[in-house]
């Protein structure tokens, strides 16, 4: 029962925003066996870090009291014990270097340096790869026929977005991959005003007194004191929409310029940034995907040689997978795509997938149309890389109306409803099983939050009111993570969910119902910029609404299609709360714990228990 969730370790601030594995490009290269990897120039902190994983020793080739601080300082920060700097590639032993980087400043210098181009050639392998980016604009032409001339041909990838980390990857040459990549917005925007926004939400945002937790505030003031701090808050609120309708019409103006640019026949080439790879095999590594996923493939008997293939490699959590889309011969649409981790330690993520999405297909669950096909699945230098059939779809969020009526929200509620009904085992686990487990959670949910004595106590009660039942309990196959950003509608136009990496093959039953409808809820109030910690929880499911019938209807047809008994509703409502927060906490900075969320939806909640009398009562008609 639970056994990802259990044997996972919540710790605040592991996973936090921006904090992400740089060097992307590295899964660009035929494989990942990096002996000595020679640095000409000092490369970004994080690429630095990525590569100094990978290989077993990394040289930076720099000069400079400045430059040698600082790697010093890189390394003591990501406990780098490989990397070291020299001055000159002299002292270096000839083919030593099985990759050498270059920064752009060096490239312009080995544009006009024929001995030092002869001393590169001279201390990489005879297989050895050299990787450099460009930008269209500027070119290195020089640089890269210099190079070309000595170490072989140069080997083109269109990259986005124009500066920072790389996030996308496709051969240069492939046309019909890059369209597709515009088409189905793969690429990352160049000019974010999220930073500029979140500032403002900040500047914005009411101030809690005391350093108490955000919530609703009681009925403690004068009748006019409200009436001027209403008056104060709706004008704060009126601000806070129309900056976000403006934020938005903004970043919707600068990525369409930048894909109608990038994507323009005429300027795109000198629109466009470039990764180059020079040497290596004579076989073209822009014309086949890398040799790692063409031999996992192939063992388990699946030929990707001759597939086109793009690389996504975004997000800024360090969680996020690098993805491959491979697309067979002509194909328009992609036949796999493939996961892989940036760490060895997320690889029991996607194990676990793989052995969730196996199991799913055993038991019958599930087609093409609606959920991905493990197609092959291996490690490569200690990286989990698993391979999918694709479910071909529209993002949900891009198909659906936002209303509380939506045909496509329906049918996700519908699908998850079924999911539990062909899957609910009431032999694996009693009442009292299940009181144990989360009662392990909430010991965990109490020690990283601050909660009163009066949640703790209600908390608590409500994992008693499992164990003492004397119903059976129906364990689920959970989905784990149905936000709407994991959902796609398929062009039959059902709504089917992705990402499978959270997935409890004996979950909780009505955990990813409403985690769903609360996900889409929160998405359809589109608050980014709001400042409101509960983002339209409160008044849309602890009030009578459009949404709040929506959760009552979907809680009471699940409950009874999997058989659920009636006095389970409440504890399982305000034990997914508990669960998502703890989740939620690797994302949060210590400091800022009590700004989670999933703490305030579950503090809200608490507070106004009665205001969720509907849901309770319509599950115990049930």
């Amino acid at each position: 029962m639970l056994d990802t969730t259990l044997t996972t370790e919540f710790v605040p601030g592991t996973n936090v925003k921006g904090e992400v594995a740089g060097a992307n490009w590295l899964f660009l290269l035929p494989d990942f066996a990096l002996d000595r990897v020679v640095c000409f120039g000092l490369v970004a902190p994080a690429s630095l870090a990525a590569v100094a994983r990978m290989a077993g020793e990394v040289l930076v080739l720099a000069e400079g009291e400045s430059i040698s601080r600082e790697v010093a300082e890189i390394s003591h920060k990501y406990r780098l014990f490989n990397v070291r700097m020299v001055q000159g590639a002299s002292v270096l032993p000839d083919g030593s270097a099985s990759l050498v980087l270059v920064t752009d400043e060096a490239l312009r210098s080995l544009a006009r340096d024929p001995i030092a181009v002869a001393e590169l050639q001279r201390v990489l392998q005879p297989e050895g790869l050299l990787y450099f980016e460009h930008n269209g604009v500027l070119g290195r032409e020089d640089a890269i026929r210099r190079l070309s001339a000595v170490l072989g041909e140069a080997q083109r990838f269109w990259l986005t977005p124009l500066g920072g980390e790389m996030h996308t990857a496709v051969p240069d040459q492939d046309k019909a991959t890059i369209e597709y990549f515009l088409r189905h917005g793969l690429t990352s925007r160049s000019v974010n005003l999220s930073a500029l926004k979140h500032a403002v939400r900040a500047n914005l945002q009411p101030q809690a007194r005391g350093g108490a937790a955000p919530g609703p505030q009681g009925p403690t003031a004068a009748p006019r004191g409200k009436s001027k701090r209403g008056l104060k808050t709706r004008a704060k609120r009126a601000v806070r929409t129309t900056l976000a309708s403006l934020f938005n019409t903004v970043q919707g103006a600068f990525d369409g310029a930048e894909q109608q640019l990038i994507g323009s026949t005429l300027l795109g080439g000198v629109a466009r940034r470039y990764g180059v790879l020079v040497g290596g095999a004579p076989s073209r590594l822009t014309e086949q995907p890398p040799r790692y996923l063409r031999e996992i493939a192939s063992a388990a008997g699946v030929d990707i040689a001759h597939h086109r293939w793009g690389l996504s490699a975004r997000g800024e959590y360090s969680s996020r997978k690098v993805l491959v889309f491979l697309f067979n011969h002509a194909d328009e649409t992609p036949e796999y795509i493939v996961k892989m981790t940036r760490d060895r330690a997320l690889n029991p993520r996607l194990e676990n997938e793989h052995r969730a999405l196996a199991l799913l297909a055993e038991m019958g669950v599930g087609d093409r149309e609606t959920l991905p096909q493990v197609a092959f699945f291996g490690h490569h230098n200690h990286l989990a890389v698993l391979g999918e059939t694709i479910v071909d779809g529209v993002p949900f969020e891009r198909r659906a109306s936002a209303a509380a009526d939506c045909v496509y929200a329906h049918d996700a509620i519908r699908w998850l409803t079924e999911l539990g009904a062909k899957t609910a085992d009431r032999a694996g686990a009693t009442p009292a099983d299940v009181a144990a487990g989360l009662g392990s959670l909430l010991r965990r949910f109490v020690e990283i939050y601050r909660l009163t004595e009066t949640e703790q106590a209600f908390l608590e009660a409500q994992v008693a009111t499992l164990g003492e039942s004397r119903s059976a309990f129906p364990l689920v196959f959970q989905h784990g993570d149905p936000g709407t950003w994991n959902a796609v509608v398929t062009p039959a136009g059902h709504s089917a969910f992705l990402d499978w990496e959270a997935a409890e093959p004996q979950g909780m039953p009505l955990w990813d119902l409403f985690y769903f409808v609360r996900t889409y809820g929160a998405w359809s109030l589109r608050t980014a910029i709001a400042g409101d910690v509960t983002k339209g929880f409160v008044p849309q499911f602890l009030a009578p609404s459009p949404f709040q019938s929506m959760l009552v209807d979907a809680t009471a047809r699940y409950c009874a299609r999997v058989g659920v008994p009636e006095q389970f509703v409440e504890p399982l409502f305000y034990t997914c709360w508990m669960h998502r927060a703890l989740k939620e906490s690797t994302r949060l900075s210590p400091h800022v714990l009590d700004r989670g969320h999933y703490v305030n939806v579950l503090r809200a909640s608490i507070a106004r228990r009665d205001d969720l009398h509907a849901l309770f009562a319509l599950a115990a008609a049930v």
